[in-house]
């Protein structure tokens, strides 16, 4: 055997080894999955604690108000919407006064300037946070669509598990096949970053929380000091369930299947596009993670593959057992987004566009300077700064509470 099937081997043997560590792991913790539409409708003890549904929106006007809609729907007894109209320009504030001139359990905050330190989503939520004196907060986009019945599901789950914080994953319904490909990968990457399980464990620091439901407890997102620490993070809510992980505060992810559900981008292109602000931000600006990222996609997505085409008969063997066992986990992880088990063959293309998707990000981000969202460009300097201090920060909370 020649040094390049040599290599080829060893890298199809340690993703396979990968793949089949994780099957192993997630059988032993098959009871940790929980989902929304399994939650008991069961008011607590105490009774219903109030709970406002916070968003920001700028420039959302053409879905705005289907999802505020969604929100206002939510059967529950003690709920307030409070939106946080973002310096929109195209009409979203109007539609959102409209709204809430029809129903008085929704309050408009306007935002006409966005102060320095700050992105605007993160300063648009914690101004909407202000606003309010709800004993629970549920943090959600502007796009997400919800079951009636999910805010007596989880709050009432939260109340009797004695949690702090509650994410949810949502439905992300999909058109063709070039985004079903993307997230196979991507889907792969977040349950390696953050097995659900760990997050339960109060020595793990794996840690999770998901955009389009954060539900908080006040007193906790209060005592972490709301958003201020995370001013400037890109990915706010992972930070935000990460801050209250590290805190000390009981966190948990359920899955959100056929309760909550949000349209996240249109075709592989918008995908890619969509996360070139997210991929170097979540390598918090270091080519070093960006490499190590890479060789981890490389590995994990051609690994079984080039061990399949280039090893002994053994290491083959390894390697179709971690495809099959790949094609399994993809169902299961991905049933929130259409997979299937065919995606596993798929899976080197997922591998080779998520890898252009976080190198697209790193080119863009390092050539402008900045992170360009929302029509503002955040400068590089200030936000690599800030994630130096927010992870010192993170350090220090998790050395206070272990």
């Amino acid at each position: 055997m020649d040094w390049l099937s040599l290599g080829m081997a060893a890298v199809g043997l340690l993703g396979s080894l990968i793949w089949l560590g994780f099957f192993g792991v997630a059988a032993r913790h098959r009871d940790w999955v929980r989902r929304v539409r399994d939650l008991p409708v069961n008011e607590p003890a105490g009774g219903w604690p109030s709970v406002a549904v916070l968003f920001a929106a700028r420039d959302e006007a053409r879905s705005v108000e289907q999802a505020a809609r969604t929100m206002l729907a939510l059967d529950y007894p003690w709920l307030e919407v409070v939106a946080i109209d973002d310096r929109s320009t195209d009409g979203t504030g109007e539609i959102l006064d409209r709204l809430a001139a029809e129903d008085r359990r929704m309050r408009v905050v306007h935002v006409a300037e966005l102060p320095a330190g700050w992105l605007g989503k993160t300063h648009a939520l914690q101004v909407g946070a202000e606003e309010t004196s709800a004993e629970w907060l549920l943090f959600t986009d502007a796009d997400v669509m919800f079951d009636p019945l999910v805010l007596r599901r989880t709050v009432g789950h939260a109340v009797a598990e004695g949690l702090d914080h509650l994410t949810v994953t949502p439905d992300l319904p999909t058109q063709g096949e070039g985004e079903r490909v993307f997230l196979a990968m991507f889907q792969v990457g977040l349950a390696l970053y953050a097995p659900g399980w760990d997050l339960e464990k109060p020595r793990k620091k794996a840690a999770m929380g998901i955009g389009a439901f954060n539900l908080v407890r006040a007193s906790a997102f209060r005592a972490i000091g709301g958003f201020e620490r995370i001013a400037l993070s890109v990915d706010d809510d992972v930070q935000l369930g990460r801050s209250l992980k590290w805190a000390g505060y009981r966190s948990r992810m359920v899955l959100g299947t056929g309760a909550i559900s949000v349209r996240w981008q249109q075709g592989l292109g918008g995908m890619i596009r969509g996360l070139e602000k997210n991929f170097f931000a979540g390598s918090r600006f270091d080519l070093g993670r960006v490499a190590l990222y890479t060789l981890g996609q490389v590995v994990v997505g051609f690994g079984p593959f080039l061990g399949l085409i280039s090893g002994p008969a053994w290491v083959r063997g390894v390697c179709g057992v971690a495809i099959v066992v790949m094609a399994i986990l993809l169902t299961l992880m991905g049933r929130q987004c259409g997979l299937r088990p065919y995606h596993a063959l798929t899976m080197p293309l997922s591998a080779m566009v998520c890898i252009a998707a976080l190198l697209r990000s790193t080119w863009k981000t390092l050539r402008q300077r900045g992170i360009c969202w929302r029509g503002h460009l955040y400068p590089l300097a200030p936000l690599r700064d800030h994630v130096r201090r927010r992870e010192r920060w993170m350090r220090e909370l998790w050395l206070s509470t272990r």
